[in-house]
């Protein structure tokens, strides 16, 4: 069984999942690294070709994640195929400081994206850049920045019990079809 360190634990749960058990956020950990990893490996992409066009496919990706807590694009492509391929556990809803964290990069990717499309570079490569900057500290540690704002923004987290987190995070609509996959505290 995975072990989940301290620093861990804190980073998932200022990212809203603190419905979550210790155990459940063991097995998540390492998937929830994909999607900010795509998109630092997406990002990138369009930086070094200062596409316009290519930031600005990005731009709906985000907003997914934004809007629809269990309907990411990234994630639906981790929960219904990658992880099939890698025996790994699927990727619970998104909670609404991560959702939060999805706003305000897609922000800055809709804005690198007119700045080249402007002649903007310095400010496309400053925008994107931060875009990057983000994704790959939360591929590498789990800690969030845009989350970490939305705490400041909106107050703390409130705790959330089971009965609660069933309803609102995996009701029989989820990618997870009414199945807790023991992501519930008990």
């Amino acid at each position: 069984m995975a072990t989940l360190s301290v620093f861990t634990d804190h980073n998932l749960n200022g990212q809203g999942f603190g419905y979550l058990d210790r155990e459940a956020k063991a097995r998540i950990a390492l998937p929830l690294r994909f999607t900010p990893a795509v998109c630092a490996v997406l990002v990138a992409i369009g930086l070094a070709l200062q596409s316009p066009v290519w930031l600005g496919v990005l731009v709906p990706i985000g907003l997914s994640g934004a809007l629809f807590p269990r309907a990411m694009v990234t994630d639906v492509v981790y929960n219904y195929g990658v992880r099939h391929l890698i025996g790994a556990p699927p990727l619970p809803p998104t909670p609404k400081p991560r959702q939060f964290s999805y706003v305000l990069s897609t922000s800055l990717v809709a804005g690198a994206a007119l700045s080249f499309q402007f002649g903007l570079p310095v400010l496309g490569y400053l925008l994107g850049g931060f875009v990057l900057v983000g994704a790959s500290i939360l591929t590498t540690t789990l800690w969030c920045l845009g989350s970490w704002i939305y705490r400041m923004v909106f107050g703390a987290l409130p705790e959330v019990d089971a009965s609660t987190a069933l309803g609102e995070h995996l009701g029989p609509s989820s990618a997870l079809h009414g199945d807790t996959g023991g992501f519930i505290k008990a």
